[in-house]
């Protein structure tokens, strides 16, 4: 039996000088904290501890480590070479620490951004948008409604969206930019002297309708609503087919289908804005804002431009 002791005494033996040194945190900023003030007896101040228990963790880590950290032959705090080497690790360990708290502290962003975008200004802008986005924020998932602003407004309080790109739809709203409105359709349908003039509008509420009716009056010009339909690519359709035209914000028409200088009055600038959910919460909703403006910027389709 005793022969059996032995052995189990010399395996723990060549076990311990084989293991590597171990220490904890505390120990850590107890070293940090007695060299940053310099002394035991401040360190102990600061780590709210008896100054017995900061020199037991200081020998406890020297122990463990086989080298002197502290030259304790002088009235003031000296570090040796091997402290001073030790040190710049222990700083280095306890960010680490920290970093690795505060990882698992913070929420994960969410990875999918409910997205309602006007739909005038989906044909021209939307390809760009989402290629810059998708290449700065991969792990997002965008989920994309184009709709209508009245009805995206509505989703948005609900908290069926995040983020809307609209017109003037409600307060509470971001100014992007202005965007003018410019007549659309083919030239030979406009024909003042002839009435009335025919309009292909949006399904209401939809505030183009009033613009047109109330821009046409007032240059005592003749109309009447002859197509109503519920999206942009239909007012594309109908103007292409000659049925009519159409007022629309710049970006959302082709050139080949603006109509200028036909006896037609000017129309004012509509503004475009961005909506968020009143808490503001989503990790990527700004982001997402900040990428259509620079979108924007990118494909010069600025109403400057």
């Amino acid at each position: 039996m005793s022969k059996f002791n032995n052995l189990i005494e010399s395996m723990s033996e060549h076990n311990k000088s084989d293991s590597k040194p171990q220490f904890d945190l505390y120990t850590l900023h107890a070293f940090i904290a007695v060299v940053e003030e310099g002394g035991f007896t401040a360190a102990s101040r600061r780590l709210r501890l008896s100054q017995s228990a900061i020199s037991l963790q200081i020998a406890k880590l020297e122990e463990s480590l086989g080298n002197q950290l502290i030259d304790r032959s002088t009235r003031r705090i000296e570090l040796t070479s091997a402290g001073e080497k030790f040190l710049s690790y222990a700083r280095r360990i306890l960010e680490l620490a920290n970093d690795a708290i505060d990882s698992l502290s913070i929420p994960e962003e969410a990875s999918v951004l409910r997205v309602g975008f006007t739909e005038y200004l989906a044909p021209l802008h939307l390809n760009a948008i989402l290629r810059k986005f998708r290449s700065l924020y991969p792990q997002c998932e965008l989920i994309l409604d184009l709709s209508m602003g009245p009805s995206m407004i509505e989703d948005l309080y609900e908290d069926k969206l995040d983020v809307v790109i609209a017109g003037p739809e409600a307060e509470n709203g971001m100014l992007l930019w202005e965007v003018p409105l410019i007549w659309t359709g083919l030239s030979e349908v406009v024909q003042p002297e002839k009435q009335p003039i025919e309009l292909v509008l949006m399904n209401p509420p939809c505030s183009y309708r009033k613009i047109a009716f109330d821009s046409l009056t007032e240059a005592s010009l003749p109309w009447k609503s002859s197509i109503q339909v519920n999206s942009v690519q239909a007012i594309h359709s109908a103007v292409e087919a000659g049925l009519g035209i159409s007022l629309l914000p710049k970006p959302a028409v082709a050139e080949s289908m603006r109509l200028e200088n036909h006896g037609l009055p000017e129309l004012p600038n509509t503004l475009l804005m961005c909506y968020m959910r009143p808490d503001n919460s989503h990790a990527y909703a700004e982001k997402f804002i900040t990428t259509f403006i620079d979108a924007v910027k990118e494909s010069s389709l600025r109403s400057e431009d």
